[in-house]
């Protein structure tokens, strides 16, 4: 079982940046100009496969094709404000987040899978909308504080350590409300939420992974079968993100790519709910989301509705 660094490894330029990226675990800045969000949006729409539905990453098409091109499309556009922000990084992949306007489009609460050895890096990404984020159209949440609970190895074989607490921790979330051009760079391993699209547009987003530029790509599988209590790690390439063929299907399955490293040990930690009421303060999260929820139920079709939330939250 591994620990995590004493003190992250410094990647933004100003340090009082770094320094309240360590503590929350994420940090929001401008970072699309409009001459960007208007090339990525012309983009999207001339890239996206016509089957896309409900909460549908780039990552997860099966049009190599399309996921190559938006991959080196976004790193190219986030080079701009990457140069200004951040120092001794890599720009690993880039990725559209894309949710059409269904009841579907919904993400449940949980950790991005592990990339790399945590003991040593800290992998981040750059969540950046290409239109202002409300709670309607699906915004992220996130339960700040989270990316430094347990270390965690994630992927969607491995138990997560919050499973028996899901639901309950919405009622601690804190939503993200940032305007076109804004950017949440957040840590892998913060625990995060959004719920679905309830507007009439789709809602782009566009997500790029970057991590120290001496790290090394690490992912990580369990099968209780072989050992109950140890995970394998994998060793990967730089290339994994837009190579790997299983994260849109038969992702629970051993990875098909990557060199076997053997088993490492693993406590699988466990929360309960008398852990997230002594460690995190309620938020009204749930009241917002079942507010946007009850308003679109009632709403004729097509009919936008945030005038109509407009007063009823501080």
């Amino acid at each position: 079982m591994f620990e995590f660094p004493k003190k992250m490894l410094p990647v933004f330029k100003d340090p009082a940046v770094q320094e309240i990226f360590e503590r929350d675990g994420y940090v929001v800045l401008p970072f699309y100009n409009e001459q960007e969000i208007k090339e990525l949006s012309d983009l999207y729409y001339e890239l996206h496969p016509v089957n896309e539905h409900g909460f549908f990453p780039s990552t997860f098409s099966h049009d190599k094709n399309y996921r190559q091109t938006a991959d080196s499309s976004i790193r190219k556009a986030c080079e701009r404000s990457a140069n200004l922000y951040l120092e001794n990084v890599k720009l690993v992949c880039g990725a559209f987040i894309v949710k059409t306007p269904s009841p579907e489009s919904g993400m449940c609460v949980h950790q991005d899978m592990s990339l790399l050895d945590e003991s040593r890096f800290t992998g981040i990404n750059i969540w950046a909308t290409l239109c202002d984020l409300s709670v309607e159209n699906g915004t992220i949440f996130v339960l700040k504080g989270s990316h430094r609970l347990f270390p965690t190895y994630r992927g969607s074989s491995i138990p997560e350590f919050f499973q028996n607490v899901s639901e309950e921790i919405i009622d601690y979330l804190e939503p993200v409300l940032i305007k076109a051009g804004e950017a949440v760079f957040f840590d892998q391993s913060i625990i995060h939420y959004s719920p679905p699209n309830y507007s009439n547009k789709i809602r782009i987003v566009t997500n790029t992974y970057f991590t120290h530029k001496d790290a090394e790509y690490r992912t990580y599988f369990y099968n209780p079968e072989l050992d109950p209590n140890k995970v394998e790690a994998f060793e990967q390439s730089d290339s994994f993100m837009t190579d790997f063929e299983q994260f849109g299907n038969n992702i629970h399955e051993r990875p098909k790519v990557g060199k076997s490293l053997g088993l490492v040990e693993y406590n699988f930690p466990k929360i309960d709910a008398a852990y997230l009421r002594a460690n995190f303060k309620p938020t009204n999260a749930r009241e917002l989301i079942n507010a946007v929820q009850r308003e679109h139920q009632k709403t004729p079709k097509g009919e936008g509705f945030l005038s109509r939330l407009k007063g009823l939250f501080s």
